[in-house]
């Protein structure tokens, strides 16, 4: 690798860490929707969707018996593929919450998901969804994936791209069904989704 290879990838990485802080800064004032160029790698992608991740722990509430304790850790999980690398630790690294810490876990059986509050499920494993669902009822986990129909077969969250804007569609029945109270400026900025199932008009 040439001196000028590695500098153009330093500049790259310094420009990727810049838009993800002002992406992060943007979503704390209720209005971003980060870009993601077509010569972006997949590791910037992933930075920008954790910081949106750690973003959605700060606009959502959880039921108190969601946790073990009232000191209890906000617990962030990505389900068996990982594709974050380390952005996720980097981006939760010594942030609280609600006096809570957040801490970032790799779970591989769905039946242990019982213990996180956030849980991504990349595309790789969005056919495990159905499975992953069923190991949290009664839970009041918040279900983050990116599979193109991952919000209307059940999922809480789901990024998706337009006109190359990282964005997110919300299902609020899903929302409900895990006793989640989501802040009506961020369901302001998402769109707006229900089980595909859900009665027309309801």
């Amino acid at each position: 690798m040439n001196l000028r290879h590695r500098r153009r990838q330093r500049r790259r990485l310094r420009t990727a860490r810049f838009r993800i802080h002002l992406c992060t800064i943007a979503l704390l004032a209720l209005g971003c929707a980060a870009s993601v160029r077509p010569q972006d790698t997949p590791h910037v992608e992933y930075q920008l969707k954790a910081a949106f991740l750690f973003n959605f722990a700060k606009f959502f509430e959880w039921p108190t018996d969601a946790f073990e304790s009232a000191k209890a850790p906000i617990s962030i999980c990505v389900f068996r593929h990982d594709p974050f690398g380390g952005a996720l630790e980097e981006v939760i690294r010594e942030k609280a919450i609600n006096n809570r810490e957040l801490q970032a876990r790799r779970i591989n059986e769905p039946s242990e998901l019982k213990t996180c509050q956030l849980v991504f499920v990349s595309d790789r494993e969005g056919r495990q969804l159905p499975e992953i669902l069923n190991s949290l009822k009664g839970s009041s986990a918040l279900v983050v994936g990116e599979g193109a129909d991952f919000a209307d077969r059940g999922g809480a969250i789901q990024f998706f791209l337009e006109n190359n804007k990282l964005r997110f569609a919300i299902n609020v029945d899903a929302i409900q069904r895990a006793r989640l109270q989501a802040s009506s400026k961020l369901l302001a900025l998402a769109r707006i989704v229900h089980d595909k199932d859900h009665p027309k008009g309801g």
